[in-house]
């Protein structure tokens, strides 16, 4: 009876310090301490803006501090990279864009990381995109504007924040979709760009709703298209591209990352919290006023628009021979 008893409660010890192990505590408690979220763009940007905001819902589910730290760089990979070597434990994330998983891989000749070396865990939205005019351009929709390019090959440019952005490749999908020319001329970031587009130095450009609204509203600009499949609810009398030509479907999006290996519990959380921020109508308002269009999403169903989108940007970075090394 003695050696029954003693065995038994050796068994109990044995399954205790399994249950206190580390793996079984992180997994069990997860998270039992701060979470990094590492935002590939300066204070400020979008992105950062995006990140923050998401941190906050975060910190609200989970109960623990979401830590912002901004590594720009590299087009989105000086991040990636820092996420993708991290431990799979659910502490360490990224907000992770078009451009991480998609568009910046395909810019390199070595580069960083590749986009199956990251896990997308929760989609947050959709970015909205304004195609917009210097105001004495004369066209007032996207036929117009091809037209223009069309028979005066040569005479117009356009400019984006930078060589192999969505602003970028998304006018290189409408050239050559529709065999016109125009120069592309970028810039270090969007400002610069807006600043010569109203001025007059160059003659249209893609842009971020959030920039671009103020000198729309102003007159500034003319606004003659959006990104997506839809009209933005900011400005529902602009045509989507896809009322142009249906095949222009492209759409930038944020999304939060993990290193690959993340436990499917963890995922589950990531994926399932955030998906219940974005159904709630405050949060949907606070991501609509800077453009961006909430989009939940399941793991599988982000994991498949993950693998398309990056195949279809990487084939117009080849088409628009956009290079950054």
């Amino acid at each position: 009876m003695m050696a029954a008893r003693r065995q038994l409660l050796q068994a109990a010890a044995a399954l205790g310090a399994a249950a206190l192990a580390p793996g079984a505590r992180a997994q069990s408690a997860w998270p039992d301490r701060p979470i990094r979220m590492l935002v590939p763009f300066p204070p400020g940007a979008l992105t950062d803006t995006l990140g923050r905001a998401v941190a906050e819902r975060y910190r609200l589910a989970f109960g623990q501090p979401v830590v912002v730290e901004n590594r720009p760089g590299a087009g989105t990979l000086v991040a990636g990279q820092q996420v993708a070597r991290a431990a799979p434990d659910g502490y360490t994330m990224m907000v992770a864009t078009t451009t991480t998983l998609g568009i910046a891989p395909a810019l390199f000749a070595n580069p960083a990381i590749r986009p199956t070396d990251l896990t997308a865990a929760a989609m947050i939205g959709n970015v909205t995109l304004f195609l917009v005019t210097r105001p004495d351009l004369p066209v007032a929709n996207v036929k117009e504007l091809v037209a223009e390019l069309r028979g005066k090959p040569g005479r117009y440019n356009f400019g984006s924040p930078g060589n192999g952005t969505v602003h970028h490749l998304v006018m290189e999908m409408v050239k050559s979709r529709h065999k016109v020319f125009a120069t592309h001329i970028p810039y270090n970031g969007s400002v610069q760009a807006l600043s010569d587009v109203m001025s007059g130095r160059i003659d249209f450009m893609f842009i971020d709703v959030a920039i671009a609204m103020p000198q729309i509203r102003a007159n500034r600009v003319r606004a003659i298209a959006v990104t997506g499949s839809r009209r933005s609810p900011l400005a529902p009398d602009v045509p989507a591209m896809t009322e142009f030509d249906p095949e222009i479907d492209l759409q930038a999006w944020q999304a939060i990352a993990v290193p690959n290996g993340v436990p499917p519990e963890i995922l589950g959380r990531l994926n399932g919290e955030l998906n219940k921020a974005l159904a709630t109508p405050e949060f949907r308002e606070q991501l609509a006023q800077v453009g961006v269009e909430a989009n939940p999403m399941t793991l599988e169903a982000l994991a498949e628009l993950v693998r398309r989108d990056a195949a279809r940007w990487a084939e117009l970075v080849k088409r628009s021979g956009a290079r950054v090394d």
